[in-house]
């Protein structure tokens, strides 16, 4: 049985950036990524702790350690026993700030 709920923050159209995203990637990107929200959903954050880092409040990220490169990372909140995905970052470390900014942003707006 779950104990967290793993969702995908939605704009005010319905749309959902970071499924959207997760749709497009190969087949085995998907697989490793509904991997670690299974894991997020039954055991919370803790139960990967080099995959999962706190940032800050309820903020977290998901980063992906498998390949050398910069890979991506997925921030996601809480919202009482749910988990929201918030925003993707693949790639340039200069955006990251402003992603971060985006996802505490809206974590605000779920809470």
């Amino acid at each position: 049985m779950s104990n967290f709920r793993v969702l995908f923050w939605a704009n005010s159209n319905g749309e959902k950036p970071v499924a959207k995203w997760m749709k497009a990637l190969k087949k085995e990107d998907q697989i490793y990524l509904a991997d670690i929200f299974r894991d997020l959903a039954n055991d919370g954050p803790l139960s990967r702790p080099k995959v999962f880092k706190h940032l800050e409040g309820d903020l977290w990220e998901i980063k992906d350690k498998r390949s050398p490169g910069p890979g991506f990372r997925i921030y996601f909140g809480f919202n009482g026993s749910d988990i929201i995905c918030l925003v993707v970052h693949a790639g340039s470390k200069k955006s990251q700030d402003r992603d971060i900014e985006l996802a505490k942003k809206r974590l605000k707006s779920e809470v």
